[in-house]
């Protein structure tokens, strides 16, 4: 399986990528909402990580054209710092499959690649 993470963060990237690598998960990167799409569009990957501290990318319409290029299930899971209700709300509403707060995100990191965790973490 192949998954996108949507980030600009480093420590982020490194850390999926350690998680991904033991979920035997091809991991790709984006910065931004352009090369998201042109990945997805070329891979049409199963799994997408949205890190909602990426500025300048509007939840809706990320949600809209990435189900749009999607010819098989996609799973988007956001995430971000708690202290961005705003944002966490936004996600929500956009239609991410999963939204949590970065804690939660890289608390169960491994369970989420997996799949093993449906919905949101209560």
């Amino acid at each position: 399986m192949s998954a996108i993470l949507l980030s600009t963060d480093l420590m982020t990237g490194s850390h999926v990528s350690g998680a991904a690598a033991r979920q035997n998960i091809v991991l790709h990167t984006a910065i931004g909402l352009r090369e998201l799409l042109e990945q997805q569009q070329a891979l049409s990957v199963g799994l997408v990580l949205f890190d909602l501290s990426v500025t300048g990318v509007d939840p809706h319409e990320m949600v809209k054209q990435l189900r749009a290029l999607s010819n098989a299930p996609l799973r988007i899971v956001a995430f971000g710092p708690h202290v961005h209700a705003g944002r966490l709300t936004a996600a929500r509403a956009a239609g991410c499959d999963e939204v949590l707060s970065r804690g939660e995100f890289y608390g169960h990191m491994d369970e989420i690649l997996a799949g093993t965790i449906p919905g949101e973490i209560p």
